[in-house]
Order: structure tokens, then sequence, then C-alpha cells
């Protein structure tokens, strides 16, 4: 299964999202893959790799450089876990696929031959509507969308659903949302609470 935590928004909790269900999973037994699509490399950094030590990186295999077998490291410290670490050249991400044929495909390319040996494979996507961002609902195969509970993550929502359903329409996604998951809620706060009875009256999953 290839889950990412994706929402264009920035600083809504993907990383930390990302980090706490590969290291829960990995201490249930489960082999698990994180794979860290960020220039800054917060899941990298989190998982105790220094950027001075990232090695072969996920620039490295979507620019052909690298297999991916060979991006993979172990997480020290922690049995089942594994890592394909992020890069600051990720930022000049969509300058180098400028002139590649379907570069939206190269991610799922990428962790295809991957997906048999890994019970889970979890991606840290990308802030913003990059190219490599635009990959992520093309390689993954479920979506979770990290929110922090403010009014103005509301709208930022709002457009990300309708985006990502124009997407599905014109057959450039394939994973399906599987839900949005609330961040640093504080529920002592009224305007939290109101705050959180929106995004629940207007996401209702059907029967």
């Amino acid at each position: 299964m290839i889950i990412a935590a994706f929402n264009p928004k920035g600083g809504v909790g993907k990383t930390t999202t990302v980090v706490n269900i590969a290291s829960v999973l990995a201490a249930r037994g489960q082999k698990v893959l994180v794979v860290d699509l960020e220039a800054d490399m917060n899941a990298t950094i989190s998982l105790g790799i220094r950027p001075a030590d990232i090695g072969t990186s996920i620039v490295d295999v979507l620019l052909n450089r690298a297999r991916p077998s060979d991006a993979v490291r172990p997480v020290a410290g922690i049995p089942n876990l594994h890592l394909i670490t992020g890069s600051p050249r990720l930022a000049q991400m969509d300058t180098a696929l400028r002139h590649v044929r379907q570069p939206e495909q190269r991610l799922g390319d990428a962790l295809k031959p991957l997906a048999g040996d890994f019970g889970t494979i979890l991606i840290d996507a990308p802030a913003g509507y990059s190219t490599l961002a635009l990959s992520v609902p093309m390689a993954a195969q479920e979506i979770v969308a990290p929110l922090r509970a403010e009014y103005l993550a509301l709208e930022s929502l709002a457009r990300f659903l309708a985006w990502y359903r124009d997407r599905l329409g014109a057959r450039e996604a394939r994973a399906r949302m599987t839900g949005i998951l609330l961040t640093m809620v504080d529920y002592r706060r009224q305007a939290t609470r109101e705050i959180v009875d929106i995004i629940r009256l207007h996401n209702r999953r059907g029967p």
C-alpha cells in the first residue's frame, strides 16, 4: 500500500503524520518505507539522518541516476523502518524535469519496483502545486490530507478538494482520498471546536 500525506498548504503536519504512522507500523512488525519529497528534508532529519549524510536521495532516483533500491536505507534504532532521503536539490526538480516526457509519472515509476518489498510506503509530499507535487496522486493509492484546525485552512482545503476532483475527472490522479486528518487541535478553544464541526459537516463520507 502506498499512502501519501498530501496537502498543498504548508505547515499542516504532513511530516509529523508520516513519521509517526511509519514508526507505529514498524513497531508492529510491518516493513515500512518513508519517501521524503521535501527540499527541507524534515522527514529525513526527523528520522535521524543529518543533511550532510543523505547519500543517494530521491532526486537521484527521479533523474534515473540510481535505482530505487539503491536509495533505500534502514533507519538506525527502528527495526523494519526504511527511508529514501529528501534533498535540497528537490527545489530545482521542476527545472530538472522540464524536458522529460510525462514527468508526473516519474515518482510512480520509481516506487513501483519497491511496492512488493514493503507492507506500506509512506510519502511525505511537498507543499504547493509543483510538478513533483502533481506526481503524488499518480503514485499513491491512498491520500490522507493533514489539516490544521484554523479558519484560513478551510479556504485552502476547499480549493484543494476542488482541484483534486478536477484531477480525478481528467484522470490525472489515481489515489483515493481516504480522509482529512485534523492536526494541532486545541478543543479548549471555542473557535477550534467550530472549525472542527464545519470540516466534519462539509466532508462527511457517504454510507
